[in-house]
């Protein structure tokens, strides 16, 4: 029996709506004039691939990338197979925390990169000077800084990625490497490795992607060093010149596509074809761990140590600074004053705080619910689907991996000025943030939904359908309540990274629509002084993303003590 054409026809439909943005920026970047700014032409676009500048820029977004990428994978393989193939104690809390630096908005990690490293006033350099008598040690606005922050930053995501592999590794492999005399790092070099790569390798291209698509690091940390990026520059030539350069800022944003789209292909290859070895099989291996012995203590502070500069080191460091009053390097020398919870009270009566927090939670709301809806038809309409061409759609659904977050604003941005009468009615609400964070996250959730659909036998909905129910019932009753458990991530993620996002919506916030990370922007460029009251409401904002996160758990708790109290029949 074939299926409705409506999940077909649904998924197409928002595909246009989502894609018709990206044709406005092509048609921005080489023929639209804007009052006097002059008309951009082919030529221009040629002059700008072939700039030292633009070469200069694509030179600091791949090396930023691939190398904090890189270092990400590196912290997340290490601690990964630490807590999973070793003997070490507190296996379960390192499991549980390793996500909690997940919990706090890159922007606001680079404000704790700040207070640690900036060369005038991070208090990390102040106390090494006062203690050895010795100049900056590191200076956070640079290259080294920039690929620190995302390397540590980007960790969460990268140990998640690697993290069932490791777990479903078949002992037997290694195990046999020891029985024939290798060590456990010769093991480790010669099998495990190797047979982990694919998953390594698919890690780091998801946080090379993360990398080069990233706006919150270049533009608080690089900026101040010089190191600018495609993704700052963009920002740049439409807030920080004289007349904007709107079409300078398109045609960089066509380069930026370029080479974020290249990046994509080579990803999806390699997580498809690239995985060569086959580890998990019909009989289940015992699981064994490698014991350690003495060296456990120092595989656990190994741990601990990534752990510290992950997340530990940020987020004391952010406390430390939203309970201080006064904050000062004169004369080299470090003065804290501590103020209790002044601050806090400082940054809830900033004059828009309340409304950029109401605003941040209907924007989660909203692209939460409405990415679900959208990625519950994609992965419907590809898996399920027996229309010809179906599997087209699983493929264009990864197409906004290769958009960066500023890059589609921008393009929304084109769209609401190009358009007869759009821009009075839409421009300035909250939709056009609600429909850039849908767009960008819609590859993940559709992720998310696609894993529940998979297991859904087809006889369920067939056995629905025969017994007279329409597509829309069958759906309704059956395949929604199965899918239940892929829609709670897929909104929970969306709404969190709609809390935590600046790139996607920097360049659609106004006065009416400002969010708790734009509000945070603003604060530091026109008040760099007002650190403390900054970090005050930015340890809320990561506060709000845990407890969001927290809500799950609680419910599954609560469930499960219910059950565990109703009498058995």
């Amino acid at each position: 029996m074939r299926g409705s054409k409506a999940p077909i026809i649904l998924s197409l439909l928002f595909l246009v709506i989502f894609t018709i943005p990206v044709f406005y920026l092509i048609y921005g970047s080489t023929y639209f004039k804007l009052g006097n700014v002059p008309t951009a032409t082919w030529q221009d676009f040629l002059d700008m691939i072939t700039s030292p500048l633009t070469g200069a820029l694509l030179v600091n977004t791949v090396v930023y990338a691939v190398c904090g990428g890189l270092l990400a994978v590196a912290f997340a393989t290490i601690y990964a197979w630490i807590v999973h193939r070793t003997d070490i104690p507190g296996k379960r809390i390192l499991g549980l925390v390793a996500v909690l630096p997940l919990t706090t908005p890159f922007l606001v990690k680079a404000f704790s990169w700040i207070y640690l490293f900036s060369p005038n006033i991070g208090i990390a350099n102040i106390a090494l000077h006062q203690l050895f008598g010795i100049g900056s040690v590191f200076n956070i606005y640079s290259m080294y800084g920039l690929i620190l922050a995302l390397g540590t930053g980007g960790m969460p995501l990268a140990y998640l990625t690697i993290e069932p592999a490791i777990k479903s590794l078949n002992p037997h492999l290694e195990e046999a490497s020891r029985i024939a005399g290798h060590s456990l790092l010769a093991t480790l070099r010669r099998i495990t490795i190797p047979v982990l790569l694919p998953a390594i390798f698919s890690a780091f291209l998801l946080e090379m992607i993360i990398g080069l698509e990233n706006f919150d690091y270049p533009f608080i940390l690089g900026q101040p060093g010089g190191v600018d990026t495609l993704a700052t520059e963009i920002y740049f030539n439409i807030f920080d010149r004289q007349p904007p350069r709107y079409a300078s800022a398109a045609m960089i944003s066509v380069i930026y596509i370029i080479l974020t789209m290249a990046t994509v292909a080579i990803y999806i290859y390699a997580t498809r074809k690239a995985f060569k070895f086959v580890t998990v099989t019909g009989k289940a291996p015992q699981r064994s761990l490698h014991k350690l012995h003495r060296w456990k203590y120092g595989a656990l502070a190994i741990c601990i140590i990534i752990l510290f500069f992950t997340f530990i080191l940020n987020y004391a460091t952010l406390i430390l600074m939203s309970f201080t009053y006064y904050f000062s390097a004169g004369g080299g020398q470090l003065h804290l004053v501590f103020s209790g919870l002044k601050n806090y009270a400082d940054a809830l009566n900033l004059p828009l705080f309340y409304n950029a927090l109401g605003n941040s939670i209907i924007l989660g709301i909203a692209a939460g619910t409405i990415g679900t809806i959208v990625a519950v038809f994609l992965s419907y309409a590809a898996l399920k689907s027996k229309v010809r061409g179906a599997r087209l759609v699983d493929f264009v659904s990864t197409i906004p991996l290769a958009f960066p977050g500023i890059v589609y604003g921008l393009a929304l941005f084109w769209t609401f000025l190009l358009i007869p009468g759009v821009s009075g009615i839409i421009y300035g609400t909250i939709w056009p943030l609600v429909l850039a964070l849908v767009f960008v996250r819609l590859p993940y959730s559709v992720r998310m939904i696609s894993g529940s659909v998979i297991q859904i036998a087809d006889e369920l909905e067939e056995s629905s359908r025969v017994s007279g129910a329409s597509w829309g019932r069958t759906l309704y009753k059956i395949v929604l309540p199965l899918l239940k458990g892929g829609m709670l991530n897929s909104f929970l993620y969306t709404f969190i990274n709609s809390i935590r996002e600046l790139g996607a919506i920097v360049l659609l916030t106004t006065g009416q629509t400002i969010v708790l990370t734009t509000l945070l922007l603003q604060l530091y460029s026109q008040h760099p002084l007002a650190l403390n009251t900054i970090a005050a409401a930015s340890v809320m904002l990561s506060l709000l993303v845990m407890v969001v996160l927290a809500i799950p758990g609680l419910i599954q708790f609560i469930s499960d003590r219910r059950r565990k109290k109703t009498p058995k029949s």
